[in-house]
């Protein structure tokens, strides 16, 4: 009997220990706090139990909680004994996780090489046990890295292989995660178009509220890119919006930056004293974590503002000091070259990935197909698809039509193009509003769309101007087609929207004739319009038949 419930409570410490365990890795980052106190807790009973992998795990939450909470010196002899823990019973998983964590306090402490091959040991430990989420994260901090060393083309590299790495894992937060660095990196090349494009991807991955800080982040990204393209009010919003986050959720780095970019923003609106304020703010929150980065950039905006109110005594001392962090991360920079066989060593690896990227292709191939699917889609729908209406743009039109008249001609088939206008579509706009205008484009295109087929083209010309291209079809059923969207949009129930809202369309046709180019066909089907139009609207037209 001593035995049955010796066992029983062995039984059931592991299940304790597995319950805390998890729990404890559910808690990082949202509360790090509560992160360490069931991390010590999984601790006491590893030991006890004498389960090293157990052990291993516990030590490794409790180095990245201190990280968060105490600071890189803290966390980093916490860290490597977990590495070793981890190594002792080859858990490679662990190994690399904890290695990647040792990178990060290091690159805090500005220990810029020994971060650099603490991320390389990170990637060959994850290569062992194919763990896709710590390639993407151990790229993460190479881009890093290189952006830390001013680099950015080459932390580019590192940090789109991160986001690759981040899609095939299919972790939503690390999606979200890996395309907040890349959009970093791509406002430091001033490519402010991709990281908008960016950023927006990272708002579809955003876990909120676990993630206010990352919500923070975007919304700092957003100021600064208005903030270049001269939207001063738009820019004010995002970063106070940023700077309030991070202020409620007492992430004091966030706010610290969000500070930085108020009084710069400030100082280039000629507020002089609120980008002191906002300035002074952030130089009393740096002296809490030292940033050498971030107190250059404060001591240098107080250098520029004391400078232009003529205050030479204290523009003098923030000057100063802006030199003396400046050389301090020159000498940083300087000791921490990545050296030739440390890169080769990262080549070997990189080469190790690709093949393990391609195999990895190859295994996921039939489950990722849909994925990839609503990639292109999404691709094309950007490219050549309407923003407001989703139907085709006239990009797509003047690419693909030119291709179905070849297909056309070479098939002996048919070809009817069917131009689109809205009657009297500036009235609902002044009438209405604008809103409804778009309103009604949107719907009607829904409703035309659901009468084509799908190889139809239905694509925006211009405006309310649509074109519908219909091929391989008897023309008598595409003239019935063509009657058959004007009788539906007159129909439709638009009062539904708005309260006497009456919408029409008049159609004009024209069958393509063996020879004609897409804008002779285009603009013949535009001179029926015309005639439509002409003859009372909310009717269709046939062009007549050029034999010229």
């Amino acid at each position: 009997m001593a035995k049955i419930q010796s066992s029983n409570c062995s039984s059931n410490q592991v299940s304790e220990l597995d319950t805390l365990l998890m729990a404890a890795r559910q808690q990082y980052r949202s509360d790090c706090q509560q992160t360490l106190l069931l991390a010590e807790q999984a601790l006491r009973i590893a030991q006890q139990q004498h389960d090293a992998a157990a052990l291993a795990q516990a030590t490794l939450l409790l180095g990245q909680a201190h990280y968060i909470l105490s600071g890189a010196e803290t966390a980093l002899p916490i860290l490597r004994k977990a590495l070793t823990q981890a190594k002792a019973i080859a858990a490679h998983r662990l190994a690399a996780e904890s290695l990647i964590g040792i990178a990060c306090a290091l690159q805090s402490l500005g220990q810029l090489h020994a971060a650099f091959l603490a991320n390389l040991d990170a990637l060959q430990a994850a290569i062992l046990d194919n763990a896709l989420t710590l390639y993407a994260e151990a790229y993460l901090g190479m881009g890093n890295l290189y952006v830390q060393h001013n680099e950015h083309s080459k932390a580019l590299h590192y940090l789109a292989l991160a986001s690759e790495w981040a899609d095939l894992s299919a972790d939503q937060d690390l999606r979200c995660k890996t395309r907040l660095h890349l959009s970093a990196t791509l406002l430091s090349l001033r490519e402010f178009s991709l990281a908008y494009d960016v950023l927006q991807q990272a708002k579809t991955f955003l876990i909120l509220p676990l993630r206010r800080d990352w919500q923070a982040e975007i919304f700092n990204y957003l100021g600064l890119i208005h903030v270049e393209q001269g939207e001063s009010s738009l820019a004010l919003d995002c970063l106070q919006m940023a700077c309030q986050i991070n202020a409620e959720a007492g992430f004091v780095w966030g706010q610290t930056v969000n500070l930085l970019g108020l009084g710069k923003l400030s100082f280039r609106l000629d507020q002089p004293q609120a980008a002191l304020s906002y300035l002074q703010q952030a130089l009393a929150l740096v002296d809490e974590f030292q940033d050498l980065y971030l107190l250059q950039q404060i001591h240098y905006q107080l250098y520029l503002i004391y400078e232009a109110q003529g205050d030479a005594v204290r523009a003098m001392m923030h000057h100063i000091a802006y030199h003396d962090h400046f050389m301090k991360l020159q000498r940083q920079k300087e000791y921490s070259q990545f050296r030739a066989n440390d890169k080769r060593r990262l080549q070997n690896v990189e080469m190790k990935l690709k093949l393990l990227s391609s195999e990895l292709e190859v295994n996921q191939l039939k489950q990722q197909r849909h994925q990839e699917v609503d990639r292109l889609r999404e691709l094309e729908s950007a490219v050549y698809h309407d923003g407001l209406t989703g139907v085709y743009n006239r990009r797509a039109l003047d690419e693909r039509l030119p291709e179905l008249l070849r297909l056309t001609q070479e098939s002996q088939g048919n070809l009817l193009a069917i131009m689109i206008d809205f009657d009297h579509f500036k009235q609902i706009n002044d009438h209405f509003s604008h809103h409804i205008g778009d309103v009604v484009l949107r719907t009607a295109c829904d409703v035309l769309s659901k009468l084509s087929r799908d190889n139809d083209m239905l694509a925006r010309y211009g405006g309310e101007e649509f074109v519908l291209i219909v091929h391989h079809i008897d023309i008598a059923i595409a003239s019935h087609i063509a009657e058959r969207m004007r009788q539906k949009i007159e129909q439709f129930n638009w009062a539904d929207l708005q309260t006497g809202l009456c919408v029409s369309i008049s159609l004009g046709c024209a069958v393509w004739q063996y020879g004609e180019s897409a804008e002779q066909l285009l603009a013949r089907a535009d001179k029926a319009l015309y005639a439509a139009k002409h003859g009372g609207r909310n009717c269709v037209r046939f062009a007549e038949v050029d034999h010229a």
